[in-house]
């Protein structure tokens, strides 16, 4: 299956710096598998799905071709969020433990609580680095403040 890594930072990001398949790499430093770039229709139509589907529904508007302003919102999710997560957990029980997909709904939306494949790049210079899970962004926009502009680089495809 195939996804997207887009990369968000609050600095614009120049073109040259643009995260791309030569300068991404997995959390253990080896190069993710099948990643390409994408055209700019492609990239255009990923950012608004990005804003109008897979970033906390308010939270961001666009504002730019490449840029989206946080508008708030993070108490209220972050509030939504540990209900459901205790709601995955308390449905954890000595019998069923074990199972993979008991523990393993709760790991996923410890890991990734915006159940989504895209993963996340924060850095501006688009310099040797990874992407990470859904958490990890939120935890990023959990340090901005509202009205904070974010700037997206690169958008590339990879393979998972």
């Amino acid at each position: 299956m195939h996804s997207r890594i887009f990369q968000i930072t609050t600095e614009q990001v120049e073109r040259k710096n643009y995260l791309n398949e030569n300068t991404l790499e997995q959390g253990d430093g080896s190069p993710i598998n099948c990643c390409s770039e994408i055209d700019d229709d492609e990239r255009e139509q990923n950012i608004a799905c990005l804003v109008g589907a897979i970033l906390p529904k308010g939270m961001f508007t666009r504002v730019g071709t490449n840029i989206i302003r946080y508008n708030g919102g993070m108490e209220q999710w972050k509030a939504e969020t540990v209900a459901m997560i205790q709601e995955k957990a308390a449905a954890l029980t000595a019998d069923n433990l074990f199972r993979y997909s008991a523990h393993r709904n709760l790991e996923q939306t410890l890991v990734n609580p915006l159940d989504t494949a895209c993963l996340f790049y924060t850095d501006a210079e688009g310099l040797q680095g990874y992407a990470d899970k859904s958490y990890y962004f939120m935890l990023f926009v959990d340090g901005l403040e509202e009205g904070t502009l974010l700037h997206i680089g690169g958008v590339i495809d990879y393979h998972f």
